[in-house]
């Protein structure tokens, strides 16, 4: 996940080129021996000026100008050949590096070149899983990158990858409350309301500063019908309609442009075997969305559940009308047609429900009570 992104960088290898130490440049001869005959990455813009054409006087490269190079090309593709080489150069040479890498990706970052900062920090987490300010500041340069794109997949890349790099802190280092802050925003962009609440209440728990304590105070405020809304329905979804229906029931008027809301209130009464005010609340639903199958599904189990079997079958067509590659659609189509006696046809959408979905257990179910009342079946 964390290297994702590397797809859009790593045509940026362009800006390096690549030279040879000379066998008796004293670097090689002197402390690091493996480097011989392995191409050292050298940024074009540094390419020094008192060297002559490439590979002449390449034992006069500054060594900082190495050193940058090689972490370039580590951002910049975290499989190169020679990686574990420039690796072991880097901390052979700097003890250090790892500071000095957080140093100046964070320099880049802060200067507005976001881009660079985001290859420094990429480079660091690859030489050090377990660097913090790594994670941190790549998740970081990957969100404002990812903020900027108007490229959609580009933009989901970057988030994703930002995404990843935090929640890579809160299991490496649970107490570092900066990860859950960044998260919780992440999260209320993907919905995730509940999940963002408890986030965010870890990070106070952990300890924000003032600023970011009352900025997420503010945002989880403003929320709090979206968490309640999201705790109800999970209630219904875990078949727990009579709670569901507590958290849901008082969002209507706050939320009664949401059909989604109302859906799920629906199917809270559907559950609790109130189908007549099902019905009401799926039939204000068509008002809002006409066009959303699901309504028509619930609708159409519904009606059937009070015998109402010619207004099921009528629900369902439009519900397969709306989307014709439904199993759990075909399927309860099939069960009406099994009540009405019209087994062929009941027959025709349980072989069609089946070939889109062989291991559903409601289909197979079905089938095997039309087998007992339907001699003539064909299975």
């Amino acid at each position: 996940m964390l290297h994702q992104i590397e797809k859009y960088i790593k045509e940026q290898v362009e800006r390096l080129v690549f030279i040879e130490l000379k066998q008796d440049a004293p670097l090689v001869q002197e402390r690091f021996s493996y480097l011989k005959g392995v191409p050292i990455p050298i940024l074009v813009k540094e390419l020094s000026k008192h060297i002559g054409e490439t590979g002449e006087n390449t034992e006069q490269i500054p060594i900082d100008e190495m050193i940058r190079g090689m972490i370039y090309i580590i951002g910049l593709d975290h499989q190169f050949k020679y990686n574990s080489i420039y690796r072991r150069f880097l901390y052979e040479y700097d003890e250090k590096i790892e500071d000095y890498i957080s140093y100046e990706g964070l320099k880049l970052a802060e200067a507005g070149d976001l881009n660079d900062g985001l290859i420094y920090f990429k480079a660091l987490v690859f030489l050090n899983d377990e660097n913090i300010n790594g994670f941190l500041n790549y998740g970081r340069c990957c969100q404002d990158l990812g903020a900027k794109f108007e490229n959609a997949q580009m933009q989901k890349d970057y988030i994703r990858t930002a995404i990843a790099a935090f929640e890579i802190i809160t299991e490496k280092y649970p107490e570092f409350a900066l990860a859950y802050y960044f998260l919780g925003f992440h999260y209320i962009n993907d919905k995730l309301f509940k999940k963002a609440q408890i986030t965010w209440e870890d990070a106070i728990s952990l300890g924000l500063d003032e600023e970011k304590e009352k900025e997420i105070l503010l945002q989880l405020a403003k929320l709090k019908d979206h968490i309640q809304y999201e705790e109800g329905y999970t209630l219904i979804l875990n078949n727990r309609p009579k709670e569901g229906l507590e958290k849901l029931l008082p969002l209507e008027e706050s939320l009664k442009d949401r059909w989604n809301l109302l859906f799920f209130i629906a199917l809270g009464y559907r559950q609790l075997g109130n189908f007549q005010e099902a019905i009401e609340y799926l039939e204000r639903i068509i008002q809002l969305n006409p066009s959303q199958p699901d309504t028509y599904n619930e609708l159409g189990i519904c009606y059937a559940s009070i015998g109402n079997f010619t207004k099921a079958e009528k629900y369902l067509k439009k519900a397969l009308q709306l989307q014709g590659d439904d199993s759990e659609i075909l399927c309860n189509l099939a069960m009406v047609y099994m009540e009405l006696g019209r087994y062929e046809l009941a027959e025709e959408y349980l072989k069609e429900s089946y070939s889109i979905n062989p291991e559903d257990e409601i289909t197979k179910r079905c089938i095997a009570q039309l087998k007992r009342i339907y001699p003539e079946h064909s299975f």
